[in-house]
């Protein structure tokens, strides 16, 4: 039997014939503002997007995607992780990403490069109106000389992927092939994400080739996304680009330039088995093609990290105090982990734990210790939901700090608890957080595609400050009898409702 992936994938481009969206192929093309065309630029770099959004991930996703594009342009690029580590080395990082004015010209001395484009996400995510919804991806980006500061190319523009469209574009496409290795939300960003940044990148001016232009990269797909690829499973690999170019990929530093094969004309297929020694929590895959010259692009992976060796398994019962960390991260709990009243459980920076099929009930203490820099992330192991954190009748001071909770039935569920929730994200869950007769407080954090309420709290004194509550399909807040105080949020673009309460 053929490879799945290549299979599918070719489905895919016969379909393309038959699923062109009229009325959005009717739509003018954008109109940018070129205002220089002549002795344009050499060397670019790509800075990091300023994130408008509440989507955590918008400037990052959106960022990868026009830089994929624009890779296949005429002009030298810099690669945005070697940007990146170079801007934190300079303590510019966080300026920049939060839309700070950093001149052309030091950043131009500073990345070694004739021009910069900065770019501002304005949105990326499912918009909500009274009879419909959309998803939605906006950009304003602009390209700059370094030395005189003049703007060279600049323009904004949004796009509207109705619900269930297939996008025109290959990448859109190919994004379907995972779509059950990746949520519903995620597939729908990365749609609006391709179109967005496709059509912009098709508006600047390109240079003319020195020698030949760089073969073209369509999409690039994997099967790793969403899951753990443990040891004699294979990693596979697909790119679609144009046809008889030497291709290969990486995840380094693991694996380095891996060739692949032409399966049909412009198809690539790859793979790699799993070895016992290979552990790579957060992997960075790179698709390359290029041509016998030595002229290429690269595509870097928009799908989210390779998650690549065996996990340390839990037991399914702590009666002892018990503390996890980075060391032995990824964590597996194959079943249910149940914590009880005697026994407290610390969860310490930086530390990966996977579930099969169910959760953890803590009945005793729960200590979640993310920083900002190393955050906690608790998820399933392959993309069926999994129950989630619950907190059963425990009175001990617990914690969630600085903690990523994703594709649950509930992301945190406490009934008869105590619970303090900082600098925390929720989001792709069935419901975000609920509580019934609890005493907690949600501060700094972000609750967001849910497919019901994003909080709900019954009977509960509950205090929810600077917190954004958005894109939960059901609505925002849920309450029924509880004591609540909200303050400082933003909550908005929820789907029913912004704060529902009901009393009696």
């Amino acid at each position: 039997m053929k490879n799945v992936i290549f299979a599918v994938i070719l489905g895919l481009f016969i379909l393309t014939g038959n699923t062109s969206c009229m009325l959005r192929m009717l739509q003018p093309p954008p109109a940018p503002a070129v205002l220089e065309e002549d002795q344009l630029p050499t060397k670019i770099a790509i800075l990091p997007f300023d994130n408008q959004t509440a989507n955590p991930e918008a400037g990052d996703l959106v960022r990868k995607m026009f830089y994929n594009f624009f890779s296949s342009l005429n002009y030298l690029d810099l690669e945005p992780y070697v940007i990146d580590d170079n801007l934190k080395i300079n303590h510019l990082y966080a300026e920049i990403i939060a839309g700070e004015d950093i001149s052309p010209q030091k950043l131009g001395q500073l990345l070694g490069v004739d021009a910069v484009i900065y770019g501002e996400v304005l949105s990326l995510g499912k918009t909500y109106a009274l009879l419909y919804s959309d998803n939605q991806a906006g950009l304003k980006a602009r390209m700059v000389r370094c030395n005189s500061g003049q703007v060279l190319w600049q323009l904004k523009h949004t796009i509207h992927l109705e619900e269930g469209d297939l996008p025109i574009s290959p990448i859109g496409l190919a994004t379907t092939v995972v779509k059950t290795a990746i949520s519903h939300h995620q597939a729908s960003h990365m749609k609006a994400a391709a179109e967005l940044c496709m059509q912009m990148v098709a508006t600047i001016p390109n240079p003319p080739a020195v020698s030949e232009a760089p073969p073209k990269i369509q999409a690039l797909v994997h099967n790793g996304a969403g899951k753990l690829v443990q040891p004699g499973e294979y990693l596979k690999v697909a790119m679609i680009g144009e046809e008889n170019q030497i291709a290969s990929w990486s995840v380094p530093p693991l694996i380095e330039s891996l060739p692949m094969k032409e399966k049909r004309p412009g198809v690539y297929i790859g793979a790699y088995r799993i070895k016992d020694r290979d552990r790579l929590p957060h992997g960075r895959m790179v698709g390359y093609l290029r041509a016998e010259s030595g002229v290429g692009s690269q595509w870097i992976d928009t799908l989210g990290p390779v998650k690549i060796g065996k996990p340390t398994v839990l037991p399914a019962v702590i009666t002892t105090d018990y503390v996890l960390d980075i060391e032995k991260s990824p964590y597996l709990v194959k079943d249910a982990l149940v914590v009880k009243p005697d026994a407290k459980l610390t969860i310490n920076a930086g530390t990966v734990i996977w579930f099969n099929s169910l959760g953890m009930i803590v009945k005793g203490e729960l200590q979640i210790l993310g920083t900002r820099d190393d955050p906690v992330r608790l998820s399933s192991l392959s993309m069926t939901s999994w129950k989630g954190i619950i907190l059963d009748r425990s009175q001990s001071d617990n914690k969630i700090s600085f903690c990523t909770i994703s594709n649950a039935e509930f992301g945190f569920r406490a009934s008869h608890s105590n619970i303090s929730i900082h600098n925390s994200r929720f989001q792709d869950n069935d419901w975000g957080i609920a509580m019934e007769e609890c005493k907690a407080e949600i501060l700094n954090s972000l609750v967001r595609t849910s497919t019901k309420s994003g909080i709900a709290a019954r009977k509960t004194q509950l205090l929810i400050k600077g917190s954004i509550i958005t894109e939960n399909s059901s609505g925002g807040i849920l309450l029924e009898n509880s004591q609540v105080r909200i303050a400082q949020n933003n909550i908005l673009n929820n789907g029913g409702w912004e704060i529902k309460v009901l009393d009696g």
